[in-house]
């Protein structure tokens, strides 16, 4: 197994074959296409039904009248691709899953870098109280409108504080963050494990619960000859008593889970 730390090829090899995606399809449509190539769970189907059913068809179809000549022919890479609703809405209800949120009472969840809104959307319809943030972009201002999610334009700033809203939240996701990453003279350059550190610490000073969780989806390092890695919060998250797993055995680990947060999960100390 491709443990943190090494390099992850299995997953390079992968997305050289980009896979298309479907905006026009109609959700049972998409859904019976989808179980075709990756056969889903009925709690899944369950879930990603429901959470489908919170887009209005009318809106919809005005959206995809607007907008027809961009969705055309969607690659994988670009944000075009999230107007395919159903096949992330689908990834979203499996990482949902994992954190049992379809089973749980309802709960307050901040998501940091909501993107399109789709996890949002599939928590939501499971009955929590949802707040997402992002940057500013018209795009996603409009597939969160489509799908029915609050959206608080609220940028991430590395070693700055982060307090968006002013209320607190039972969970705080980060669902494939890109706040982290920057081309610094022509170089991909990543946050150090510390700059997470104190990020962390500030959410749950200033925005979590007591007893309330943190959950990052992390995406794989990718250096500038498109090697990709584990990133070292991985490690780091783990020593720190973070849960770590993944959404299916194939691919690679990427939940770090924090449950119960505590002050002293995140406190400078000598471990590391």
């Amino acid at each position: 197994m491709t443990k943190p730390g090494d390099t992850a090829p299995e997953v390079s090899e992968r997305r050289r074959a980009p896979q298309a995606h479907d905006a026009f399809a109609s959700f049972p449509e998409r859904i019976a296409q989808l179980q075709a190539v990756l056969p889903m769970e009925e709690r899944t189907r369950a879930n990603l039904e429901r959470s489908l059913t919170g887009i209005d068809a009318q809106e919809r179809e005005r959206f995809l009248a607007t907008h027809g000549e961009r969705l055309q022919d969607l690659a994988t890479f670009g944000p075009a691709k999230y107007a395919d609703f159903t096949y992330w809405a689908h990834r979203s209800a499996l990482v949902a899953e994992w954190l049992d949120l379809d089973r749980s009472p309802p709960l307050d969840i901040l998501d940091i870098g909501m993107g399109s809104g789709s996890f949002a959307m599939v928590v939501q319809s499971m009955g929590h109280r949802v707040t997402g943030t992002d940057v500013a972009d018209e795009w996603y201002d409009e597939l969160c409108r489509l799908a029915g999610v609050r959206r608080v334009v609220a940028p991430v700033e590395r070693g700055a504080d982060y307090r968006p809203v002013e209320d607190r939240f039972d969970l705080i996701t980060i669902m494939l963050p890109v706040f982290h990453r920057r081309r610094v003279d022509g170089r991909r350059e990543y946050w150090a494990v510390e700059d997470w550190r104190r990020f962390l610490a500030g959410l749950q000073r200033d925005l979590l619960k007591p007893g309330g969780a943190i959950f990052i989806l992390m995406p794989l390092d990718k250096n500038d000859e498109g090697e990709e890695s584990y990133s070292p919060v991985l490690a780091w998250a783990e020593a720190r008593g973070a849960t770590l797993g993944r959404t299916h055995p194939s691919q690679p680990i990427a939940h770090i889970l924090w449950r119960p947060v505590e002050a002293e999960t995140f406190a400078p100390d000598n471990r590391d």
